[in-house]
């Protein structure tokens, strides 16, 4: 990605770890081991859209 991002002001980085890290495996462990139920994909996807789609967030609706 670093490569690219100068070229490509739409390439975006998002670590996984900020979304699901060690502290929620702990309260929320992944019930196989690989997949979430259904907390935890709430909390992802809460988390998801208020890195990308909250204040500063990269997809954000910027005045031309």
């Amino acid at each position: 990605m670093a490569q690219r991002a100068p070229d490509d002001p739409n390439l975006h980085h998002l670590d996984g770890r900020d979304l699901y890290g060690p502290a929620d495996a702990v309260e929320l462990p992944l019930p196989d081991r690989l997949h979430p139920d259904a907390a935890t994909h709430r909390r992802i996807g809460e988390r998801f859209a208020a890195a990308v789609f909250g204040d500063g967030g990269p997809l954000v609706a910027r005045p031309a």
